[in-house]
C-alpha cells in the first residue's frame, strides 16, 4: 500500500509511478512485509534480487535459466530499522530496491483481491522468484523462475531502464501471477495469449492507481470527467500513464479477428500492420476499462458530485463533443469544491474492478478460456458486489466490442441497444465450474515455456520509448 499518515510496520521503498514519464520524484511506498524480514538484495522467502556487473543476454527458457551465476554488485542494504527508503538514487542498489519494492507491491494488492497468498507456478522446482533489475538488451519479460528488465535509450540518447517504470514491472509481475492462478492448457490458445495481455496491463492499471500522484494527474489532467475522454478519445492525449492509455481504445474484436497464429508459431496480420496479441487483447482490455469509467462516473452521481445533466453516459458522440466544454467546467468546477469525493469515486471503482478481475482470474480455465466467458465471469461478480443497476451498461461495453458474455450468464440481460428491458431482473449464478486446480503447475512447464516464447512485447518498449 502508499503509506498514509497513520504508523504502520510494512518496510518502506521509495518508487517511482513511471520514472520515464515525467514522475521526478519516488513516492513512499509501503510494502507488507514488516521491516527487518527483508533481507539485503532485497530478498524474502519468495524472491531476491541480483545485480549482475555485466548480463548481456536474456535467460531463454529452457537453455538458459535462473539462478543467475555471474559477478555481481553488492545488494542493497536496508537500514537499521529494516527499511529501504534511505538508497541513493541513481545507483545500481537504487535499481535493485526499486524492482524488488515494485513487483512486491503488485503482489500484495494482488494477493488482497483474490484473498489468497500466490504460490510461483515454478515452485517445486524454482522455489523463488528471481528479480534482475538490468540486462544489455531493450525488452523486458518475466518466465519460469525470473522477471528481468532491459534498458533502451530515450529520444534524447539517454538510457532509460525499465525497472523505474512500474507500469513495466507490474505488467511482468501480472503475467507471473496469472501463469501461477490460471495455468496452461496443453495447447496455448490466442485467446489464452490475449488475456494475458490484457490481465497483465489491466493488473498493472490497478496497482498504479494506488499511488496518490496518479490519482491526483489523472482527475486533474481529466477535470474529473473520466467517461466524456472515454466516449471521444484515447488517453494518450491526456494521461501520462501508460497503462490508462493502452487500456482505453475504441478497438472492437472485427477489428482483429483476422490475426492469427501460424504453425511455426509466428503472428499473421493479413492487414500488414504486424499485430500481435496485444491488438486482439485490447477489445477486451477497453470494455473493462469502460466498466472502470462507468463504475466511477456512476459513484460520482450516488455521492451527488455532479448533477443528472453532467451525466454523458448514453449520449451519442457528437452530443458529448457539442456539450463538452459546459461538462468539463462543471465537473471540475465539482472536483474543486468536492476532491475528496473524486478521490473516492475512484478507489471505489479500482476496488471493484479488481474484485471482478480477481473472481476471473480465480474461475476461469485455460483450456476453455475465451472472450466472452471472461466477461461473464467479470459481470457476475460485478452483480454480487452490489452493481446489478448497472448490469445493462456494463454488459453493453462488452456487447459493443464484439464479446458477447450472453450464452454463459444465467440471466435475461438487457442492454442499452434494445435488446431485452432495463427493467429485467434476474439471478447470476456460475455455470463454468471454479478453477480449482491453483497454485503450481510444474507439470506443465512446456506449456508456459511455450506461451513465453509467444509473449515478446516489442510495441511496449516503443511506446515507452516515444515517450
Amino acid at each position: 500500500m502508499l503509506r498514509s499518515q497513520r504508523r504502520t510496520s510494512g518496510t518502506r521503498f521509495n518508487l517511482f509511478p513511471s520514472y520515464a514519464e515525467g514522475y521526478a520524484e519516488p513516492e513512499l511506498a509501503e510494502v507488507s512485509l514488516p521491516a527487518g524480514m527483508i533481507e539485503p538484495g532485497p530478498a524474502d522467502p519468495w524472491m531476491y534480487t541480483v545485480s549482475p556487473i555485466s548480463k548481456d543476454v536474456p535467460y531463454d527458457p529452457p537453455s538458459y535459466m535462473p539462478p543467475y551465476r555471474g559477478s555481481t554488485y553488492a545488494p542493497a542494504l536496508p537500514t537499521s530499522a529494516g527499511h529501504f527508503d534511505r538508497i541513493e538514487f541513481g545507483t545500481v542498489q537504487f535499481l535493485a530496491a526499486h524492482t524488488y519494492g515494485t513487483v512486491r507491491l503488485v503482489l500484495d494488492i494482488w494477493e488482497r483481491l483474490l484473498g489468497r497468498r500466490i504460490t510461483w507456478w515454478h515452485a517445486p522446482a524454482i522455489p523463488r522468484l528471481e528479480l534482475i533489475p538490468i540486462v544489455h538488451w531493450p525488452n523486458a519479460q518475466s518466465g519460469p523462475g525470473f522477471i528481468e528488465m532491459g534498458q533502451e535509450p530515450d529520444q534524447y540518447g539517454r538510457l532509460q531502464p525499465f525497472c523505474l517504470n512500474f507500469d513495466v514491472l507490474a505488467h511482468e509481475t501480472g503475467h507471473a501471477i496469472l501463469f501461477s492462478q490460471v495455468g496452461t492448457a496443453g495447447s496455448v490458445s490466442v485467446p489464452f495469449l490475449a488475456f494475458h495481455e490484457s490481465f497483465a496491463d489491466l493488473m498493472s492499471m490497478i496497482a498504479v492507481l494506488h499511488f496518490p500522484s496518479v490519482q491526483t494527474r489523472l482527475l486533474h489532467q481529466t477535470w474529473g470527467d473520466l467517461y466524456s475522454l472515454n466516449v471521444l478519445t484515447r488517453f494518450g492525449e491526456f494521461s501520462d500513464t501508460q497503462q490508462i492509455r493502452i487500456a482505453s481504445n475504441q478497438t472492437k474484436m472485427s477489428d482483429v479477428e483476422q490475426i492469427h497464429l501460424a504453425p511455426d508459431g509466428s503472428w499473421v496480420d493479413p492487414a500488414g500492420q504486424n499485430r500481435n496479441q496485444h491488438a486482439i487483447a485490447e477489445p477486451l482490455t477497453g470494455a473493462i476499462f469502460s466498466c472502470f469509467v462507468e463504475i466511477y462516473q456512476d459513484e460520482l452521481l450516488a455521492r451527488r458530485l455532479i448533477s443528472p445533466d453532467a451525466d454523458v453516459r448514453g449520449w451519442r458522440r457528437e452530443e458529448v463533443e457539442l456539450s463538452m466544454t459546459q461538462v468539463h467546467s462543471e465537473t471540475g468546477q465539482a472536483l474543486q469544491r468536492f476532491a475528496s469525493g473524486f478521490y473516492g469515486a475512484l478507489a471505489v471503482a479500482r476496488l471493484a474492478v479488481g474484485r471482478c478481475m480477481a473472481h476471473v482470474i480465480r474461475t476461469v480455465r485455460p483450456d476453455t478460456l475465451t472472450f466472452d466467458r471472461v466477461a461473464a465471469r467479470f459481470l457476475e461478480e460485478a452483480v454480487a458486489l452490489g452493481h446489478r443497476r448497472n448490469l445493462p451498461a456494463l454488459l453493453d461495453h462488452f456487447v459493443w466490442r464484439g464479446i458477447d458474455p450472453r450464452p454463459f450468464l444465467a440471466i435475461d440481460a438487457p442492454m442499452h441497444h434494445g435488446v431485452g428491458k432495463r427493467e429485467q431482473r434476474g439471478q447470476l449464478r456460475m455455470i463454468e465450474v471454479a478453477n480449482h486446480t491453483l497454485g503450481c503447475r510444474c507439470h506443465e512447464r512446456y506449456g508456459f515455456v511455450d506461451a513465453n516464447r509467444l509473449m515478446l512485447h516489442p510495441h511496449r518498449m516503443a511506446n515507452i520509448r516515444a515517450g
